[in-house]
């Protein structure tokens, strides 16, 4: 993480978890508070900066922890913020995924530029993109039709092929696991969930953590029914 702070004596940055403060928001999301450590005990100046990204080229939030923001900076972020916001609402998603689900086969295509699923409305205007049918399988596990993120920096990210994903979820659940936190892996959490549907065996909580607003797409696939429902996806 670069700062505008030299400090030939720092041996690492810690993350600060202060009670009662409020931290200011970058694109994604809340920031957190870093102090640099020294190897003399003479710890850095605390400054906040994204989350998410560790790479000041991807998100270039910075703010000392005492510094007074002007206005101007305020306006300038909540700019910067507006431009950067996802295509879609989490409730547009939702929508648009009710929407795809009930079309005829033949018009349910997926971008592959874009990575969205699209509507018949918004074919012609993705006429010179990469375009993929979708089936009712891959409507159940959307993952599948996404591109892996590849900035290590920013997305920690694992697109599991099938045969890892079947692997990891026999091994957890092997194990006895009933509670999984999956962390950047979205195709392993449809599994688990999948899993659920199918009342074969025990049922595991799942909680998917990952930045990657695509996911969306599997949230809406699986998220309007309960682990104890079966899943009925219009062909």
């Amino acid at each position: 993480m670069a700062t505008t702070e030299e400090n030939n004596d720092s041996v690492g940055i810690e993350v600060i978890l202060p009670e009662g403060k409020t931290a200011p928001w970058c694109p994604h999301g809340p920031t957190l508070l870093f102090e640099k450590i020294g190897k003399r005990g003479n710890n850095g100046r605390r400054f906040y900066a994204c989350s998410a990204c560790r790479d000041r080229k991807d998100c270039s939030f910075f703010q000392w922890e005492d510094e007074k923001v002007s206005e101007a900076t305020m306006l300038a972020r909540e700019a910067e913020m507006q431009s950067k916001r996802p295509r879609f609402t989490e409730q547009e998603y939702y929508n648009r995924f009710l929407k795809f689900s009930s079309l005829p086969h033949i018009e349910k295509t997926f971008c592959e530029n874009c990575q969205i699923l699209l509507l018949p409305a918004e074919h012609s205007a993705h006429s010179a993109h990469r375009t993929t049918g979708v089936t009712a399988a891959q409507l159940r596990r959307p993952s599948i039709l996404l591109r892996p993120l590849e900035n290590k920096k920013c997305n920690a990210q694992y697109l599991f092929t099938d045969r890892s994903a079947h692997f990891l979820l026999d091994t957890l659940a092997g194990l006895g696991y009933r509670k999984v936190l999956c962390v950047g892996t979205p195709r392993l959490q449809e599994l688990i969930r999948l899993r659920n549907v199918e009342q074969k065996h025990e049922p595991m909580q799942s909680l998917l953590l990952d930045i990657d607003l695509r996911v969306s797409h599997g949230k809406q696939a699986l998220g309007d029914v309960s682990d104890k429902e079966r899943i009925k996806t219009p062909s």
